[in-house]
């Protein structure tokens, strides 16, 4: 037996044993393994110094080697025995038995393996044997005490984790109760200083004993009153033709939307209110918050005011079945007194709000581009100069006067779906593309100054209202970016909640902005922080552009029900909308830009339909 059948017999798969124990198939195998390569063929027993046959391969005992040499015949030459090997017959002298180490040291082992083995079966048999029960008694005795300690620190530690748990528990109520308790005191005190300006706007003084009847009725008539219009101011009652009387509205939809905006106003002035100041001071005096009061106040005229919101005028230019029609984008100018429309109809149209409120139908002037047009954006300084971006991936500049083009920046290579100007430096545009590139341009340049891949289809980018260096910028992989472009390597936030691509992007201020997305929700964010601010929604929008604009603390958006949806940046769900449906057939289109005047008073807005309504709140 050679050393590399030895090997190869190592290496061969035994079959799983099957006996019940482990330890006994393990033992049955190693015994097997003995017999089978750990025995020389001529004495069947274990190997005793090994010596291997040089000329074929296989291994002997030493002795049983010689022995066989000893009995064999005298070579030919007569100087040496010669003896066959008794596995292969191949004829051997004495100068070629060679030791074989491998052998030695593998039967070394396995006789090592057998009696460590005889060792473990031995001491299981005397485990096993039986045992007396006075040798049991103090083990079993041990066991119950050890079981019983540790029943006892397991309900000890239990006990110590519900300890923990009531005592925060405890605390956290206390914390519940001391902020009730003192949202309860600024109730009380508002609702007492809103008593006294009620009696100074009446010019009445203090009533004396014998004035108290008397006061206590003009009281009451005057607090009814006051609930009349704090109701009518949340749109819950209409005034109707008799003097200063309202009855209840029956529109249970208006009514449902007020009621949910209850928790939410609730929330904002518990926030705001309590969070500024408790109700008394340390004389248990009111202390009345005058600010937080006064804004709360105007939080509630807000929903009067664009619930009032009314048509002021309409334009219908084109066939509404057309869908060459749809108005992409609409800009007020920098005096605010007129405004652009465009779209895939390859045209800027431009309108004076006066002529159109006064009836108006057709664009004061109009230029023809050679493209669809995605997005138009004024000049801040040059009140002449309009920015418009196409689906040809050209961003042109143009001379409204003169109608014609003052420079062409033509680097994109796909669609552009975005521009915007600089509010802070009239030389300076950022645009953005589905090449997945924001470019930054600068119109005494003939090519862009910065560019920065965004690695992902370019929705929308805007800079920043007080920097020529901060823009923004929303793409579809569902983000919102803030660079500082001077150092556009990384972007200063990544700004993720969104769920889908990002469609538009609008700064409230230098702090704030406010996302749109195509998962029916508008973000409002801290730049600063790079937090969520508050999600609204209410609206519909899941496959188109459907316009955002915002101004001051409100934001506007379109719908695909073909609504018009107002919000204010830190309430979730809508203030007020406006239909444009007049017809049930209507329903199926949607808004597809929209835009606010300064004054947050006008609102401006088309459809699919080309369609555009401007929109006026008292």
């Amino acid at each position: 037996m050679t050393s590399v059948d030895v090997d190869m017999r190592d290496n061969t798969d035994t079959p799983p044993p099957t006996t019940r124990h482990a330890a006994d198939a393990d033992a049955s195998s190693l015994s097997n393994i003995l017999k089978t390569h750990g025995t020389c063929p001529i004495c069947l027993s274990l190997f005793v110094n090994p010596h291997c046959v040089a000329a074929c391969g296989h291994t002997f005992c030493h002795a049983c080697a010689t022995a066989a040499l000893d009995a064999s015949a005298l070579a030919e030459d007569g100087s040496t025995r010669a003896a066959r090997c008794p596995t292969c017959s191949m004829g051997f002298t004495s100068n070629q038995l060679v030791p074989n180490a491998a052998v030695q040291a593998m039967v070394e082992e396995m006789r090592r393996a057998r009696e460590t083995d005889a060792e473990l079966r031995s001491a299981r048999e005397k485990a096993s044997a039986p045992t007396s029960l006075d040798a049991l008694t103090p083990l079993v005795k041990h066991l119950g005490e050890r079981h019983r300690e540790m029943v006892l620190e397991s309900r000890a530690a239990s006990r110590e984790v519900l300890k923990e748990f009531l005592l925060e528990s405890r605390d956290r109520k206390r914390e519940s109760a001391a902020a009730l308790e003192r949202e309860l005191r600024c109730l009380d005190a508002d609702i007492d200083a809103v008593k006294r300006e009620i009696r100074a706007l009446g010019g009445e003084e203090s009533p004396s004993r014998d004035a108290e009847t008397k006061k206590k009725s003009q009281g009451e008539t005057r607090d009814k009153g006051m609930i009349a219009h704090a109701m009518q101011a949340l749109g819950l009652t209409s005034e109707t033709s008799a003097a200063s009387t309202s009855q209840v509205v029956t529109d249970a939809a208006k009514r449902r939307r007020v009621l949910q905006q209850f928790n939410e106003l609730q929330t904002w002035y518990s926030n705001r209110r309590c969070a500024r100041g408790g109700g008394t001071n340390e004389d248990g005096q009111s202390n009345h918050n005058s600010d937080a009061m006064e804004d709360f106040s105007a939080l509630i005229d807000t929903f009067k005011r664009y619930s009032q919101m009314t048509v002021a005028a309409e334009i219908s230019d084109g066939d509404p079945a057309n869908p060459s029609t749809i108005v992409s984008s609409i800009e007020f100018d920098s005096t605010q007194e007129n405004f652009a429309t465009a779209g895939v109809s390859k045209r800027i149209q431009f309108y004076n709000l006066g002529d159109v409120l006064n009836g108006s139908q057709h664009a004061r002037d109009e230029i023809t581009a050679s493209s669809k047009i995605s997005c138009l954006s004024y000049n801040k300084f040059v009140n002449e100069h309009i920015a418009a971006s196409d689906y040809e991936g050209v961003v042109s500049i143009w001379d409204v006067e003169r109608k014609s083009v003052v420079i062409e920046f033509e680097e994109h290579e796909k669609r552009i779906w975005t521009v915007d100007y600089c509010k802070s430096d009239p030389r300076l545009l950022v645009s953005g593309s589905d090449d997945g590139l924001v470019k930054i341009w600068n119109t005494d340049q003939p090519g862009s100054v910065h560019e920065i891949d965004m690695r992902a289809n370019v929705c929308c980018a805007q800079y920043s209202p007080e920097s020529a260096h901060s823009i923004a910028v929303g793409c579809v992989d569902q983000k919102v970016y803030l660079f500082d472009l001077r150092r556009i390597n990384e972007p200063l936030q990544v700004l993720s909640g969104h769920e889908k691509a990002v469609s538009y992007v609008k700064f409230l201020n230098a702090n704030e902005l406010a996302s749109a997305s195509t998962d029916n929700a508008i973000n409002v964010w801290n730049a600063q922080k790079g937090e969520l601010s508050c999600a609204l929604k209410g609206h519909v929008n899941e496959r188109n552009f459907v316009g955002l604009t915002v101004s001051n603390d409100h934001i506007a958006c379109g719908s695909e029900t073909n609504e018009v949806y107002i919000y204010r940046k830190d309430l979730p769900l809508p203030i007020a909308s406006v239909d444009f449906s007049k017809e049930q057939s209507d329903a199926r289109r949607f808004i597809s830009a929209c835009t606010w005047r300064n004054d947050d008073s006008t609102l401006i807005a088309a459809n699919s339909a080309g369609i555009i309504k401007v929109l006026r709140a008292p």
